[in-house]
This record gives C-alpha cells, sequence and structure tokens, in this order.
C-alpha cells in the first residue's frame, strides 16, 4: 500500500515522464497504472524521487533558459492586437 505521499497518475503528454503517466484517456490504463502505484511505490521510492526531481527541474523558475523563454511568449502574446 502506499503510503509515502500521492504518487502522480495522469495522462499529461507535456510531461509524461514525470509519475505514472498512461496515454490518451484510457481508464482502464490510468486504473492498472493507479494499482501499480499502490503495489510498488513505496519500494522504488528513492529512486522515483530522483528520476522525478531531475525531471521536473525543466519547470523550475531558476533556469535562465526557461525562463527567458516564458518572458518571450508573453511579450509576443502582448504584441498582438486584442480581438
Amino acid at each position: 500500500m502506499c503510503t509515502s505521499g500521492f504518487p502522480l497518475v495522469h495522462n499529461a503528454t507535456l510531461c509524461a515522464d514525470l509519475g505514472y503517466y498512461y496515454q490518451g484517456h484510457d481508464a482502464k490504463a490510468g486504473a492498472a497504472r493507479v494499482l501499480e502505484a499502490i503495489d510498488t511505490h513505496d519500494a522504488g521510492l528513492p529512486a522515483y524521487r530522483e528520476r522525478q526531481r531531475a525531471a521536473i527541474e525543466r519547470f523550475r523558475p531558476h533556469d535562465g533558459a526557461v525562463v527567458a523563454r516564458y518572458a518571450a511568449l508573453l511579450d509576443e502574446l502582448m504584441q498582438r492586437p486584442p480581438r
């Protein structure tokens, strides 16, 4: 039984390498990933935590490239004419 927090079970394609990903809107696949997390998450927690921390780095605000790209996207958006 998973007792160390809540592992992320999701179908978000932009971050498929995070948590327990399943493709599309396949409820059976999602349920299988939930059961997998319940059955195995605690035993592999140290390795899971290390993989997740490494994978999530690209979303953290201390990455200058991420901040610059986000700022450029916002600038581009603000320069577009309103509807």
